[in-house]
């Protein structure tokens, strides 16, 4: 099995060059990888990209499913790991929104986790999505 680390990096690449076929491949295999060596932070990365990949292409079940596996690895790995935590938390409320199902709960968590970071792109797109802001 390749290193985890390289399989993230080289499917971002692939990403990146528009290769989605070719990354979801290496994703899938990170994701076998990360869960084999039982490295919880390794797979919630994993996880949040392959959400991503998963509602960018209309599988939105399958993005809230990698979303909140993502957020609970997250959060039972502490506090340094505030800003991935809501990065998940992000995607989970995406995912719930294709579905056309609530998501005020995680964007409420990942913005009060936004602005306790001061990321203000990430606070202003909760904010944005609870209707506390126009657009």
């Amino acid at each position: 099995m390749r290193d985890t680390d390289w399989l993230l990096a080289e499917a971002h690449a692939l990403r990146e060059r528009g290769e989605a076929a070719l990354a979801r491949t290496l994703y899938e295999e990170a994701l076998e990888t990360a869960r084999a060596a039982q490295d919880a932070e390794a797979l919630a990365k994993t996880l949040r990209h392959t959400s991503d990949m998963d509602r960018e292409a209309g599988r939105p079940e399958a993005a809230l499913a990698a979303a909140e596996e993502a957020a609970t690895l997250y959060g039972a790995l502490g506090r340094e790991h505030r800003l991935d935590l809501a990065n998940a938390l992000r995607l989970t409320a995406l995912a719930l929104e294709a579905l056309d199902r609530p998501a005020l709960q995680p964007w409420r968590e990942a913005g009060d986790i936004y602005a306790e970071l001061d990321i203000a792109a990430g606070l202003a797109e909760a904010e944005r999505h609870l209707g506390l802001v126009g657009d």
